[in-house]
């Protein structure tokens, strides 16, 4: 019995539990029905009274014009005088000899109907027009018994029926109106040079010259804990641009880049100096253009460097001047495009025919650049790709850049120049020159890698012109 009844007891319980949650649900539901038509019917009273209000603004401005209507009614009445009413065309029954018209004598003694109203094409007169009319009309009869002998016969009045809208001629043109005028042929013009025009032909030339000087310094003394030596560089650069663009489709572009670097090291017992940058590189390309941004291409690449090249305490030449000469001619297709601010600007050269040629001019260097022994040329057949770019990253810092790859199907020759130019006036900017490069095609020693990496980073002197 103990266990029925724990049993019913917690039966009851969950049954008074679950009829509390119905209850507080329902609740719920009731606040939230409740709320939600509050807030219906507040709705609806603001739109009731804002259409109240609307309707309320709306009497009051049509009040306001028939007012304002009424007013100047008032003001040209008053202005009115007598002669205002001697252009009224209905006024003319009686203001012309009288003459007992046929409409006049049926309006005033026969019996008033709809028939006998004035009628116009489009409805009737208005009440003041109709007053006026049956006013003149009176005062016609009265005038005709009064002096019956100054009264006209009906045969002697010809009534024409015409049409206004026929008789409307269209409005005429400026031409009929003022007439046309004579073409002037005998002008005496004055010679250019007097009325001083001067007639220049385009220059679809343009013309870009930058030029910078860079220092760097570094001193560190004999018996620095770490180490290291001193030693001071100086690195100068010129770009000369000269395009061609007729805003058609030809184009040709020409680029001309010289660098030179020297340094010196106090360790260095060899050299007072020697080059840390060395590069003379010309570009010409000729381009037609085939669709919006891709153009048909040539493209003609030349580089060497000035001066010898050698390493610390070496007195070995590693490079020279045409040691190596390298020449690249391509055939394709050329990408240009720029961004609407002129934030970003890329040309991507895509050459799948290319003709290369290697020229070493000293016999010493031919085996290190991939030519055979005894051989000072070397022309090799591939593909070629070569973008520039430059990128106004911020207002002051730019990034611009060369990507070159030339594969002769054996070989990859991959280089990636990349300049960052940090502006600090309109003369002085710091850059930072990052050069990674793979070449495959050289001689090397054993174990040496094919990846090269050159840094720069220099502060120093930069002009455009």
């Amino acid at each position: 019995m103990k266990n029925k009844y724990l049993s019913s007891h917690s039966k009851y319980r969950i049954l008074l539990n679950m009829v509390t949650y119905l209850y507080k649900i329902g609740c719920a539901i009731l606040t939230f029905l409740f709320a939600s038509l509050s807030a219906n019917a507040q709705s609806l009273s603001r739109r009731a009274s804002l259409r109240n209000s609307r309707t309320d603004k709306s009497a009051e401005v049509a009040v306001y014009a028939s007012q304002a209507l009424d007013s100047l009614t008032r003001k040209y009445r008053a202005r009115q005088t007598a002669l205002d009413s001697l252009p009224n065309p209905y006024l003319f029954s009686i203001m012309a000899r009288p003459a007992l018209y046929s409409q006049a004598t049926s309006k005033v003694f026969s019996l008033p109907n709809h028939t006998t109203q004035p009628y116009i094409e489009g409805g009737y007169f208005s009440s003041s027009l109709r007053k006026t009319l049956e006013l003149t009309d009176n005062i016609l009869i009265n005038g005709c018994l009064s002096f019956p002998s100054e009264v006209l016969s009906l045969d002697d009045v010809k009534i024409v029926h015409k049409d206004v809208q026929k008789e409307l001629s269209p409005t005429p043109s400026l031409t009929q109106r003022y007439g046309e005028r004579e073409e002037q042929t005998n002008i005496a013009l004055l010679p250019d040079e007097d009325l001083g025009i001067v007639i220049r032909k385009p220059n679809f030339w343009t013309f870009k010259t930058n030029f910078s000087l860079q220092f760097t310094q570094n001193y560190v003394s004999d018996n620095w804990y770490k180490g290291g030596e001193s030693h001071n560089a100086l690195l100068a650069a010129t770009v000369i641009e000269a395009n061609y663009n007729n805003q058609r489709r030809l184009t040709f572009d020409n680029k001309l880049e010289m660098k030179l670097g020297f340094q010196t090291s106090h360790n260095d017992e060899k050299h007072k100096y020697k080059t840390n940058s060395d590069l003379l590189r010309l570009t010409n390309k000729l381009g037609y253009r085939a669709v919006k941004h891709w153009y048909y291409t040539a493209m003609l690449q030349s580089w060497t460097q000035f001066f010898k090249g050698y390493k610390a305490n070496d007195e070995k030449v590693y490079s020279d001047f045409m040691s190596p000469f390298e020449s690249v001619l391509s055939l394709g297709m050329d990408y240009q495009q720029t961004t609407r601010n002129n934030r970003f600007k890329i040309n991507a050269t895509l050459s799948p025919l290319a003709l290369k040629l290697r020229y070493v001019d000293r016999s010493a260097l031919v085996t290190s650049f991939g030519l055979d022994e005894g051989k000072h040329a070397k022309w090799e057949y591939g593909s070629n790709i070569t973008i520039n770019y430059t990128w106004n990253i911020v207002k002051n810092v730019s990034w611009s850049g060369r990507i070159y790859y030339f594969t002769d199907y054996s070989s990859t020759q991959l280089e990636w120049e990349n300049t960052f130019n940090l502006t600090i006036n309109r003369y002085l900017s710091t850059k930072l020159f990052l050069y990674p490069r793979f070449d495959d095609s050289r001689a090397r020693k054993e174990n040496q890698s094919n990846f090269e990496f050159y840094e720069l980073l220099s502060l120093g002197l930069n002009l455009n012109f």
